[in-house]
């Protein structure tokens, strides 16, 4: 009798405990794998947004001397003597603002021009000085226009020898397809492993190529010696691909430690615990399988958390419009050849949108200073377009006080401008309207430029309704993607997106959030 009871007891309790143990047991290890893989997938993400965000200097440089005019006269003219060289030169610096961007985000630059009448010298050299260097090569062997490529070794004017570099270059053939002249950015190396560095995670990260270790996240990085192989690169549990101006590159992540020896080490006790406890009280087992449950999923939650705010201060570093440079220039010839007055006004709403997009005290901003900066933007395009471009600007004064996210309704307002009155040869105009409706303040930006067509209508509404971090991977239509997602996260997911396009007629776009998600 005895040994059929405790026979019984090993049927009804003992085995059904110990089934239990092992299902719970199992999810805290497919827990522990999830939590370690989200945040690998954290460290990657953050190591890519940072690197991506600092290239993007050096591809604005490039882009912006690209198409300007004035500096292919400067670099195509023959000079007669050294002394007219330096008198363009100087003049050249006071008429454009190009060197406002030497040495600002740790970059620099020098133009490597096919014109024996240059004097080598600060920013532009003669390209025969640049031919034999290992940059040089690789970028004639490249075939490529554009791009980005690290290296070590080898002189370049101004810095020294035997260090990492990063270079961005584009060849300058905008005019001549047949061109040599080579613009090349150097952006400091040191740096940009320190940004890396301050991304505050644990883990090792390495940005690589098909053979070398190019950049880590590991402060024992050392510019001064050359790139190491992959091959030395042990127990990596994630990789990450993604391409950088014609550059196929790679994010490993490295794992802590083996998945069995962080189970010997975190819960090899826990199991004997368990074990024992089972045997002896069943009623405490269940008790503590009920708290080991709770709190992993406490620890998954606050996983969550910290991911999204990973990802809103990801998104933060990506909002720059790209209209400052053609504003600038248009501000500058508009005054030389008109001599006008109203430069004056131009330049200081110049200064009050450079202002809102270099000092981010907050997140989330009043209605009434958007409706400000996109005032002082769109009288800049008006100013650049002149009769092309009218625009109105309507709001309740019962909405003025709501809190959105910063640069949200500029960057509807910039895309209405770009992509609508830009590339419309008649006169448009642009429509901001904010009202309340239906317990939902409700904002409209209307142009009347090319529109679009209903595929392209199609396609953009699916990305602001369903914005996320993947999709702002995806070329075009960025900052629309950006500000979509920032407002699904200020409002839990209730804001409402609606987009109609006509070819030729216009588009409006139109956002609707609930007025309890807002704080005024």
């Amino acid at each position: 009798m005895k040994n059929r009871v405790l026979f019984l007891y090993i049927i009804v309790a003992i085995i059904p405990l110990l089934i239990m143990d092992v299902a719970a047991l199992g999810a805290i290890v497919r827990s522990e794998k999830r939590e370690r893989i989200h945040e690998m997938e954290n460290a990657a993400s953050a190591i890519q947004y940072t690197l991506a965000n600092e290239l993007d200097s050096a591809d604005k440089l490039t882009q912006s001397v690209y198409t300007n005019k004035y500096i292919y006269d400067f670099i195509d003219r023959h000079y007669q003597s050294g002394l007219e060289y330096y008198e363009a030169y100087y003049s050249f610096f006071e008429d454009t603002l190009i060197d406002m961007v030497d040495g600002a985000n740790n970059i620099s630059y020098t133009f490597y021009v096919d014109n024996d009448s240059i004097i080598n010298g600060a920013q532009f050299h003669r390209l025969e000085t640049a031919e034999g260097q290992s940059w040089y090569e690789y970028i004639m062997a490249s075939g490529r226009k554009l791009g980005l490529m690290f290296d070590y070794g080898g002189a370049i004017t101004g810095v020294r020898e035997d260090e990492r570099r990063v270079y961005f270059y584009e060849i300058l053939d905008m005019y001549d397809h047949r061109s040599r002249n080579l613009l090349l950015v150097n952006i400091d190396y040191s740096y940009l492993s320190k940004l890396l560095q301050n991304t505050n995670y644990d883990l090792d990260v390495y940005v690589c190529d098909d053979e070398k270790i190019l950049m880590s996240n590991k402060s024992e990085i050392n510019a001064g010696k050359p790139y190491e192989s992959i091959k030395t690169l042990e127990n990596i549990g994630y990789v990450k691909e993604f391409q950088a101006f014609n550059q196929q590159l790679t994010i490993r992540v490295a794992n802590k430690n083996g998945m069995g020896q962080m189970w010997i080490s975190r819960w090899g006790m826990q199991l004997l615990f368990l074990v024992i406890i089972n045997i002896l009280l069943p009623i405490f087992v269940i008790s503590r399988i009920s708290r080991f449950v709770y709190s992993y999923r406490l620890r998954e939650q606050e996983m969550i958390v910290t991911r999204q705010h990973a990802e809103l201060h990801a998104l933060h570093s990506q909002i720059n419009p790209h209209f400052l440079f053609n504003a600038l220039e248009s501000i500058r010839m508009h005054s030389i050849i008109k001599q006008e007055t109203e430069t004056a006004e131009m330049v200081e709403k110049l200064a009050k949108l450079q202002r809102q997009y270099t000092e981010w005290n907050e997140d989330n901003i009043s209605i009434e200073k958007e409706l400000s900066f996109a005032e002082n933007y769109l009288g800049l395009q008006k100013y650049r377009f002149g009769d092309r471009l009218s625009y109105s600007i309507e709001a309740d004064d019962d909405c003025r006080a709501y809190l959105i996210p910063k640069l949200t309704l500029v960057t509807f307002v910039e895309n209405a401008c770009i992509h609508g009155i830009e590339n419309k040869n008649k006169n448009g105009w642009i429509f901001v309207r904010i009202f309340k409706k239906d317990e939902k303040l409700i904002i409209e930006i209307e142009d009347t430029g090319s529109g679009m067509s209903a595929e392209e209508t199609e396609t953009l509404l699916h990305k602001m309704r369903d914005a996320d971090m993947e999709l702002l991977n995806e070329p075009g239509r960025v900052g629309i993607v950006n500000a979509c997602l920032r407002l699904k996260m200020m409002t839990d997911n209730t804001v409402e997106f609606e987009l109609e396009s006509e070819e030729s007629v216009g588009t409006i776009v139109s956002i609707a959030i609930p007025i309890d998600k807002l704080i005024s």
